[in-house]
């Protein structure tokens, strides 16, 4: 019989969710670099509900699939952060 805790994550779900975590802070961050309010209030709640509304999956592949598209996204806002202020 485990010692563990019936709902303990595998290592590999566990290192998932911390890069999931991390995307998560660094869309914030950029959203700093944003010179409109109402756009990065906008965007903020995006990546919120988007976060949430993803919160739910267990698959393995499938979160990392999200991660990848996260990870796209992050780049295209980083973009666009950069020509819109310079």
């Amino acid at each position: 019989m485990s010692k563990l805790p019936r709902h303990t994550m595998s290592l590999k779900r566990f290192m998932l969710r911390t890069e999931a975590i991390k995307l998560y802070r660094n869309i914030l961050r950029q959203l700093q670099h944003l010179p409109d309010k109402n756009q990065r209030a906008e965007i903020r709640e995006w990546a919120r509900q988007d976060f949430e509304t993803h919160r739910h999956h267990e698959d393995e592949e499938t979160i990392k699939r999200l991660i990848m598209q996260g990870k796209q996204q992050l780049e295209e806002l980083e973009r666009t952060i950069k020509r819109a202020n310079g």
